[in-house]
């Protein structure tokens, strides 16, 4: 992907923002790569925080429309194409996408939260991996 990994956890926290189990994995490495409390509890409450930058304001719009399968509209269309290449946009799209089924399956299948050690576990390798 060509997305920033902020550009990635902004995508995946809005198409998990009603799924505990992963808003559990990613808010951890939202905030690890700069998404403060009030944004988080904003993308939540799914509202785009407004002291994002433009073409964050706009992953989230058009995120926010894919996760409510809706057609995008003319406006977001355009701020995505203002900020984003082709090739980002539709990896915002796949990753809206596929964050949506996974939270789905997790829901389906009722996937438990793992143990708080094994969570700091996996943020840690998440954070080695984007620092590498």
């Amino acid at each position: 992907s060509d997305l920033t990994p902020l550009h990635r956890q902004l995508a995946i926290l809005v198409a998990v923002r009603e799924v505990h189990y992963g808003w559990a994995h990613h808010a951890p490495l939202a905030r690890a790569v700069g998404v403060t409390e009030q944004q988080l509890l904003l993308l939540r409450d799914g509202r785009v925080p407004k002291d994002l930058t433009a073409a964050e304001r706009a992953l989230c719009d058009y995120a926010f429309e894919i996760s409510a399968g809706r057609r995008i509209p003319q406006r977001v269309a355009e701020e995505v194409h203002a900020n984003f290449s082709p090739r980002q946009i539709v990896d915002i799209a796949l990753l809206t996408s596929c964050s949506m089924a996974i939270a789905a399956l997790a829901l389906g299948l009722e996937v438990p939260i793992e143990p708080p050690e094994t969570l700091q576990f996996e943020l840690a390798w998440q954070q080695r991996k984007l620092g590498g």
